[in-house]
Formats: C-alpha cells, structure tokens, sequence
C-alpha cells in the first residue's frame, strides 16, 4: 500500500476567528529564486543532478538563507521560512489552488527535520520520505499570489523526523494553511560481501 487518504469537508460559515501573526523575515522580493541558485551553481552539480537542475519548476520557492541541498552542508536549526507560489495562473476553482497548495507544500517541509545533522536529499547514503502528511486549509486563498511557508521540526529520533508548517498569505499575514509531517530519514547501511 502507498497511499492513504481521509479526508473531511464542511460548508463555509461564520464563526470566531483568530490565527498566530505571521513570523517576521524578509520579503519575498529580498530573496533569490531556488531554481536560479540551483542554475548557478550546475557547473559544480554532478552530471546525475543536471535533469533535475534544468526541468521546469512548476512551483517558484525562494528559501530564506538559502536552500539546503549541499551532499555535507553545514548544521543549522530545525527551522525554515521558503516564500512560494504557483509559477502558472491556476483558475478561480479555490479547490484547484488548495490542490496545488498541498503538492508544494511537501517540497521543502521534510528538510526542515535534516537541518540540524548536516545532511540533504543529495548526501551520499542518505535516504528520506514522506511517511504521513496532514493538512487543514483555513481559509480560502489564491496560490498564484506569493505566501510564506514557516517551518519547523520539534522532534526527530528513531530514524524520523517531525514537522509543522504554517503557510501564511503574503497580502495580509492571513494563515491560510497548517501542515503536519513524519518522515523517514536515515543513512543507508553500507552491506557488506559474504
């Protein structure tokens, strides 16, 4: 089995309201792009990593501090703000963007738990996935304007690490989204010959 899905749905209605205020950082506008860091830095990527380097990135993602995605990168805190968006007008369908919302959201979320080690996806040995991924959309949103994507991971052990994203809308610090993740991350044991 690969993938489980349970899912709730309500009508809107008005009730109370409150949210946390979004977390100070810069703006988008002061951050480079991912995919031109990751252009920038092709002539020193290994040739497997060239396909991955050139595709289009349906997603545009500007990490704060910059992306994580060194083989021995140096330690740093369980926490990361990335500003996203969709790179292509999405439509007026509000579950579209939701939809979309939600593929990106587990583009950077399980790096967050690796920080602190000195690893990424690319370290020699190194082996992760998403194992769960629950999301609940607060209010409505357009994907397609820019948002920020706080991230953190208050726990990691026995081979998974835990994270929580809050994704916050950029035109007014609404919180549009909250995430919750475990994922496998581990170092391959080498076999050894008989």
């Amino acid at each position: 089995q690969i993938f489980n899905l349970a899912a709730s749905f309500q009508v809107a209605e008005d009730g109370y309201e409150h949210q946390s205020d979004q977390p100070d950082g810069p703006d988008w506008e002061a951050v480079e792009d991912d995919a031109e860091v990751r252009r920038r830095l092709r002539a020193e990527a290994p040739p497997e990593d060239l396909d991955w380097i050139d595709r289009e990135q349906p997603i545009e993602m500007r990490t704060v501090g910059g992306r994580f995605d060194g083989t021995a990168p140096e330690p740093r805190e369980p926490r990361q703000q990335v500003w996203f968006r969709a790179r292509h007008p999405i439509g007026a369908d509000q579950h579209m963007h939701q939809v979309i919302m939600a593929y990106a959201s587990d583009m950077s979320l399980l790096g967050t738990a690796v920080r602190p080690h000195g690893v990424s996806w690319r370290t020699p040995g190194f082996q992760s996935a998403s194992l769960d991924h629950a999301m609940w959309f607060h209010r409505p949103t357009n994907f397609n304007e820019w948002h920020l994507y706080q991230q953190e991971s208050p726990s990691a052990s026995g081979g998974r690490g835990f994270n929580l994203g809050y994704i916050y809308r950029a035109s007014d610090g609404a919180l549009v989204a909250s995430y919750a993740q475990e994922g496998l991350m581990r170092m391959r044991k080498k076999k050894s010959l008989p």
